[in-house]
């Protein structure tokens, strides 16, 4: 058995192992920066997550299951980050960031243009992942009646305009960061709750489905607004903004664009949004609750997250037309693998269709 003083000096001489060796697991979404790619990260103007951490500090070691967790809950939105201050490239970097002690976390409202904010409450995933959600910088503008849509876009008629009309009752995460990211570039963000689909229809749309988001763009300069047929995910509508704003496509070539874009899952990507589905429903009484109705969620006997939320910052599900091009591949599968047509009703000994898992589609 170890003396106190032969425990102290054995964790002296592991330190540099445990550093080499990573604190976070293998398949943590958090993200190791030092202080050059930590430069990199706040030039993207995204609202981020970052402990300043040290690999013999026990405080540390302790949060680095909830803090993973967090940035489980978070992704793709808000990335959680993390820097090993006790790697001498970085002691003088965590020194100019104010850390004093380990571990320190910091939220980044707006990358490196917003000064960044102090974390100090209890260290669960819950208490990180409000934090870090909650104090989104605001920059979309809440229009409460479709009355309000003329004024807001002849008031902004020197950008481009984003409207949002959702179903849901709180806005979106996905679009409070995206009004957030461009918040300093050429193009204005709003979101109009559009409950039951009056609001669509009294701007010549149809109603569209019980979770059907719709994203109208209005070019500089024009009143009238062209509808976004591409998938409603962070990256993709990350990709159309910049198309948009880069200004050496034509716009109606980005939108041909997006329109185009298919739905691929990623094997990866599906594997974390399995583990996203389980934690939150760990956490139901944590902060995870504005992104699934638990309740309602328990009553039906589990949690269709990828229905409320969709994949990966996705806002409602797969639009319609990418939906028939994933339900003709599917026949097609199932004529080459059965021999059998679509419509062949299937053999007694399968299971219903309607008692089935469901699916990553909505």
């Amino acid at each position: 058995m170890m003396l106190p003083a032969q425990l102290l000096a054995f964790t002296l001489l592991v330190a540099p192992s445990l550093v080499s060796a990573g604190m976070f697991p293998k398949d943590s979404l958090v993200k190791m920066l030092d202080h050059k790619t930590f430069k990199q990260a706040m030039k993207k103007n995204e609202t981020s997550l970052v402990a300043f951490v040290a690999p013999w500090c026990g405080h540390c070691q302790r949060m680095v299951p909830e803090y993973s967790k967090a940035a489980l809950g978070m992704h793709p939105l808000v990335p959680a980050y993390a820097v090993n201050c006790h790697a001498e490239k970085n002691k003088r970097f965590c020194s100019e960031q104010g850390v004093q002690g380990f571990p320190t976390v910091k939220l980044f409202p707006r990358g490196d243009s917003l000064p960044p904010m102090l974390y100090d409450a209890e260290r669960t995933s819950s208490n990180f992942f409000y934090f870090a959600t909650r104090r989104i910088p605001k920059a979309v503008t809440k229009l409460y009646n479709v009355n309000e849509v003329p004024g807001w876009v002849s008031g902004n008629k020197n950008k481009h305009r984003a409207l949002l009309l959702t179903k849901e009752k709180k806005m979106p995460l996905l679009w409070q960061v995206l009004g957030n990211k461009y918040s300093h570039t050429a193009l204005a963000f709003a979101s109009h709750r559009d409950k039951k689909g009056k609001s669509s229809i009294a701007m010549g749309y149809e109603a569209g489905g019980p979770k059907e988001p719709k994203v109208l763009i209005y070019p500089e300069g024009a009143d009238k607004p062209m509808i976004y047929q591409g998938l409603h995910k962070l990256d993709s509508l990350t990709k159309f903004f910049d198309s948009v704003l880069d200004g050496t496509a034509d716009l109606s070539e980005a939108f041909e664009k997006a329109k185009a874009e298919e739905f691929v899952e990623d094997p990866e990507e599906a594997e974390i949004l399995k583990k996203q589905e389980a934690q939150r429903i760990a956490l139901m009484h944590g902060g995870f609750t504005d992104l699934i109705d638990f309740e309602k969620a328990m009553l039906e006997g589990g949690a269709n997250y990828h229905d409320s939320a969709g994949y990966g910052g996705m806002m409602g599900g797969i639009p319609e037309h990418l939906k028939k091009k994933d339900a003709a591949a599917e026949s097609t599968v199932s004529m080459a693998s059965t021999g059998m047509p679509a419509t062949t009703t299937p053999p007694l000994t399968q299971a219903p269709e309607a008692t089935e898992r469901p699916k990553d589609e909505l």
